[in-house]
């Protein structure tokens, strides 16, 4: 970047420094500017299914992210973290104008980066539009495998691994606050088969799915705001007709089946609005398993681990993980899974071969153990 670019970039907004491992912006939450790196680098993490932090790329001087949040004002795709002291422009919609017309090399970049991700957004318009069309789904009830009145308490949180900010609900439009994991800074306690990673001072689970206080729609982190004007309608419906009853029914609850609820509500609204999503509706059913062993419901547990069991068998055979990586971790859940469940013996020696066919030293050995269990 030249430093009449830069010039010209001072102009049009102030600039805004960003401490080593401090979040610029948080994948799934909305966002309203894009950002041009000035100085330093800035590390662009997506979080896979399981739950995991991965780093998918590094930026540096002259780059810029976050471009389609000017636009469409939604959720953040990726989060993106201060690799080291870094230095950024900030662009909006009040600014944008005078941008095209005082940086038009740099403007040209952004318009020619962005044409691609209209392209899939265009995609993803047609398949949603299609999910609410076809709409089949079950009503929602809270299932009889589950008994109420747990006691289990949220694990302690240790104030350096979270952060709270406050949102607007994209379906009743009232605000409300929410947590944000900085699962890059946590110290990891344990990695398990079935993808679970446990870490020292908090627990992400008790906040994976977002629920708004005022109106109750409850969804994962990283789709609750990403409601189409196609979904926004049948989210409300499924809500008031089938949901509120259910809920208003159960009464006031401890903490537990409060969240319990909210994770069940989740997978029932994606059971509607996008059924064939069977990687996000699988991780849910996974998260309360996960959930549901630590307060020690065995019996509700194997209700969540069977249900996740299907999903993920329905992921695999539908061929929708396009990273090998993801393709073997998945492969090493099913085969735990259905190791605990102590049920399909051959089928989770099935899943220990492919999950033995990862570059990851450490997903190999899992699976021979559980080969060697199995």
């Amino acid at each position: 970047m030249t430093q009449e670019t830069i010039l010209q970039l001072r102009k049009l907004s102030t600039f805004r420094e960003f401490k080593k491992d401090e979040y610029i912006c948080h994948e799934g939450e909305p966002g309203n500017e894009m950002y041009i790196i000035l100085k330093g680098s800035v590390g662009i993490y997506l979080t896979n299914f399981f739950g995991n932090l991965t780093q998918a790329a590094t930026i540096t001087e002259g780059d810029f992210f976050g471009e389609m949040a000017i636009f469409d004002d939604q959720p953040r795709s990726a989060s993106c973290i201060a690799l080291e002291d870094a230095m950024c422009v900030a662009i909006n919609k009040g600014n944008l104008r005078e941008f095209f017309v005082t940086c038009p090399d740099l403007a040209e970049r952004v318009v020619a980066n962005m044409s691609g991700r209209i392209r899939h957004l265009d995609d993803e318009l047609y398949k949603n539009t299609y999910i609410v069309k076809s709409r089949r789904a079950s009503k929602f009830i809270i299932p009889s495998a589950y008994a109420f009145s747990h006691t289990a308490q949220e694990p302690y949180q240790h104030p350096a691994t979270c952060s709270e900010a406050e949102q607007k609900c994209p379906l009743c439009g009232r605000k409300f606050t929410v947590k944000n994991f900085r699962k890059h800074m946590m110290e990891v306690r344990e990695r398990h088969p079935d993808g679970r990673v446990e870490y020292v001072g908090g627990e992400p689970l008790w906040h994976e799915v977002y629920s708004c206080p005022h109106c109750h729609y409850s969804n994962h982190h990283l789709t609750f705001f990403q409601i189409t004007d196609a979904k926004r309608e049948l989210v409300k419906t499924t809500l008031e007709r089938e949901q509120l009853p259910v809920l208003e029914s159960c009464g006031k609850t401890a903490p537990f089946d409060l969240l319990v609820r909210q994770y069940l509500q989740a997978i029932h609204l994606n059971e509607v609005i996008d059924r064939g999503n069977y990687a996000l509706i699988g991780k849910l059913w996974l998260s309360l398993y996960w959930l549901n062993r630590d307060a020690g419901d065995e019996r509700f547990a194997k209700y969540c681990a069977r249900r996740a069991v299907k999903k993920f068998r329905a992921l695999m055979d539908a061929e929708q993980i396009s990273d090998p990586q993801e393709r073997h971790v998945t492969a090493l859940a099913l085969a735990s899974l259905l190791t605990y469940l102590e049920v399909d013996r051959e089928d989770a020696l099935e899943y220990c071969a492919i999950a033995q066919e990862s570059a990851d030293p450490r997903i190999k050995s899992q699976a021979q153990l559980l080969m060697d269990k199995a």
